[in-house]
Parts: structure tokens; C-alpha cells; sequence
């Protein structure tokens, strides 16, 4: 359990340093030339906010024009500034007024410049929106200073609550963990279980062009370094409560590269190539007669890329997905010999480069399939081999664009992955 703490601290330290510049996004601004006002509020903040386009806080769906549409966009984005406006008037008269609000959606802070018109009133305009933000600052990290005193002291407040139970409880959590030694340690589940490995795997992918033919991609078997993490955390409680589980994958390829043919079936020169896989699940794995077999079901959210140096055959793809699969797991010979079946759908959200090089949109869909073997010895190491089947499937709408020289219209895509893989590490 230790060990899980550990990994969720680096994380999350990994986390807060992309934290330290603001997220804000700068609305369209209404009235006379309001593209020139925006582009030039734009210009005055982009070097103090990590902005985010006005189309992609469209794209939540959220009504911007009320405080609970700004709080729904700000928790979708992660974002506590939101910048808008509109000029009043028209001509050299012609004022820009500037609003500023928090994440709650508060209006915070409010300037004025001159007309968006000319090189000068433009830099005013400018200059205003970098004061705007000044004044907001002020009232949002005030605010946050203020919240977080609350949570400190409600922490506190756990913090004591914790410790009486905590002393409370001390004699009968003796109790129990000399009980649970008592158990017969190839009837118990684990509580952690960390394996290293290595995986073989293909990728194979396939797209129907709009008009007839095709393209394909394949990459053959190549290695991928794999790590798992697994635990039964709540195994002490016994009863029920024993099944909760939790289960980390990731795997990166190793010196994975690809070659482009031409008309005569000539290679070209390598490109650098990169297969990733992460994925975060947690569920439900019901033990019978005394861990005999475990069945339940998992939900989970995971990425799946694959990247490739631009070519003028397949783009980079990554599948964000999340995950409802069911599993289960059966003894053969004592813990030294375990069998497990997977299997999960993909409700997939995002495709990577796919689009808009084949379409201006895409939907996509898939599915993945698990055999395994694995076993664990008296003194904890512990043992796993593997197979996975993984697809994806693409259906592309609309006319492609951009700039990748693959970008052609298609109408669908399927994506297949094999794995065969060993791993090896240790059980708690």
C-alpha cells in the first residue's frame, strides 16, 4: 500500500509543475471591429496566461453567458480566468470595455480603452487588458488564499477525528492482523502486486479512401517495456468488501522505427516511431471458496498512440478511450498456477492526427480481448504471460484538411494490435 502512496505523490508532484502558469481562455468581443479588440486583448495577455482557444470552451457546450454556464467551462478546462467584451460605439469614439471573471464566474475586474482602430489604440487596448488582469488577480488569489485556510482547517479538524479512531480502534486492528496471519497464505489476496516486463507486439492499420482504394500500415513485431501495477486494497476488511481492486498498465516500445514504401516498393529513409499504452482501471473481482476464483467487472480510462514521423502514407493516432470490461480469474494448481480472461469495450472520445487528415470528423469504436497465465511463489515473486487482441474502428465524415502529407478523404479505418508478453516482479 506503501508503495501505491508513493507512485500517486510522484504523480501528482508531476502534475503541479504544469500548474504554475494560469489557464484562461479570451472570449469573442462584441460590437464594432470586436475581432480587432479581442486579437489585441489577445496579444496583451498570451504571454501571462496559458490561453485556450474560444472554440474549444465553445465545444463544452457550456452557456457562457451565465455564471453556472463560466463554472461548468472552467471545470471542464481547468481554467480561472475568462476575458471578454464588446465596443461601444463606432468610429474614433468608439470605447472598449474589458470584463474579467473567475472560474466561478464572478465578474472580478473591468477596464476601458479606446476604439480598436490604429497601431496606437490598439497597444492601449492591450495595456488595458494586462491591467484587467492585475485588478483580477488580485480578487481571485485572494479568494483561493481564503479557501484554502478553510481546507486547512477542516483537515485539521479530520486530522484530530482520524486520530481518536485511530487509538480507538488500535486493540482491535491487533486482533484482526494476528487473524489474518492465520490464513492459509495461498487463500489470500494480494494486496500489491508490481510486474516488469516485456512485450512483443503488431500494429496493423487499414484505410478506405473515398473514391475506392486504400492505404495500409504495418509494423511488424517489435518489443515494448511493460510495468503493472495491481491491488486488492481493502483485503484486511474480509467479507465483501475484500473484492474492491485496482489495476495500473503502461507500455512504451523500444527502438521501434518504420520505413515508407514507394510505387516500386522501395524503402525509404527510417522514421521514428513510438508505441504507447496507459491505462487506469478500478473494479470489482468477487473471490469464491476461499479464492478459488474471482469474477467481476472493471471501468477504467486509457490512452492508446502511436506515433510516427510525418509521411505521406498514415498519420500518428491516439485513442483515448475509457473502458467497461469484465474479468475473470481461476486457480489451477495452488497460487502457483492462475488463469485470467479479459474482455472490454472502448467508448472512444479521441483519435489524434486521424483527424482532420482523413475527414473533419471521426467517430470511433473498439474492443479488446485477454488470455493470461500467472502465479506467484511462497516467498513473493511472482509470474505473468500474456495475450491481447486490440482493435479500433474509424469512421470518418466531412472533407480532410490540414497540412500532414498523408491528409486524404477517407471513409473508414480499422486499427489491430497483438501482444504476447512475460513479466515478472513481486507480490505482497
Amino acid at each position: 500500500m506503501r508503495i501505491l502512496v508513493a507512485f500517486l505523490l510522484v504523480l501528482a508532484t508531476f502534475g503541479s509543475a504544469e500548474a504554475q502558469t494560469r489557464r484562461g481562455t479570451v472570449l469573442d468581443f462584441s460590437g464594432w471591429r470586436g475581432s480587432a479588440a479581442r486579437n489585441a486583448v489577445v496579444r496583451g495577455l498570451r504571454n501571462r496566461l496559458d490561453l485556450v482557444s474560444s472554440r474549444e470552451v465553445a465545444g463544452t457546450g457550456a452557456d457562457l453567458s451565465t455564471p453556472a454556464g463560466i463554472a461548468n467551462a472552467a471545470r471542464s478546462l481547468a481554467l480561472t480566468v475568462f476575458v471578454q467584451g464588446e465596443v461601444q460605439g463606432r468610429g474614433s469614439r468608439a470605447r472598449t470595455v474589458i470584463h474579467v471573471f473567475d472560474a466561478n464566474g464572478n465578474e472580478v475586474a473591468m477596464r476601458e480603452g479606446p476604439a480598436p482602430l490604429g497601431g496606437a489604440r490598439l497597444g492601449r487596448v492591450s495595456r488595458a487588458a494586462g491591467e484587467a488582469l492585475d485588478q483580477a488577480l488580485v480578487s481571485i488569489e485572494r479568494r483561493e488564499a481564503e479557501e484554502r485556510e478553510a481546507e486547512r482547517l477542516r483537515e485539521e479538524e479530520e486530522a484530530r477525528a482520524a486520530a481518536a479512531a485511530a487509538a480507538a480502534e488500535a486493540a482491535s486492528m491487533e486482533s484482526e492482523e494476528e487473524e489474518e496471519d492465520e490464513v492459509d497464505g495461498e487463500n489470500r489476496l494480494p494486496i500489491l502486486v508490481a510486474l516488469v516486463g516485456l512485450d512483443l507486439r503488431t500494429r496493423n492499420a487499414g484505410v478506405n479512401l473515398e473514391g475506392g482504394g486504400g492505404r495500409d500500415y504495418e509494423a511488424g513485431l517489435f518489443p515494448s517495456l511493460t510495468l503493472q501495477l495491481q491491488s486488492f486494497p481493502l483485503r484486511g476488511m474480509g467479507g465483501a468488501a475484500a473484492g474492491l481492486y485496482a489495476q495500473f498498465d503502461f507500455g512504451i516500445s523500444l527502438g521501434l522505427t518504420s520505413q515508407e514504401l514507394d510505387l516500386a516498393g522501395n524503402p525509404g529513409p527510417e522514421l521514428s516511431t513510438t508505441s504507447m499504452q496507459l491505462g487506469i482501471h478500478v473494479g470489482y473481482l468477487y473471490p469464491l471458496e476461499d479464492d478459488v476464483a474471482r469474477i467481476g467487472a472493471l471501468v477504467g480510462f486509457g490512452i492508446d498512440s502511436f506515433s510516427i514521423d510525418d509521411n505521406g502514407t498514415m498519420p500518428s493516432s491516439k485513442y483515448t478511450f475509457l473502458r467497461a470490461g469484465l474479468a475473470a480469474d481461476a486457480r489451477l494448481y495452488d497460487n502457483l498456477l492462475r488463469v485470467r480472461a479479459d474482455f472490454g469495450y472502448r467508448i472512444t472520445f479521441g483519435v489524434g492526427d486521424l483527424e482532420p487528415t482523413f475527414g473533419e470528423s471521426a467517430s470511433a469504436g473498439g474492443f479488446d480481448f485477454g488470455l493470461g497465465m500467472h502465479g506467484q511463489l511462497d516467498f513473493g515473486l511472482t509470474y505473468g504471460l500474456r495475450f491481447g487482441f486490440t482493435k479500433f474502428s474509424t469512421d470518418f465524415s466531412g472533407v480532410a484538411s490540414g497540412d500532414h502529407p498523408a491528409t486524404a478523404t477517407a471513409t473508414s479505418l480499422s486499427d489491430r494490435s497483438i501482444q504476447i508478453g512475460l513479466q515478472l516482479g513481486y507480490a505482497l
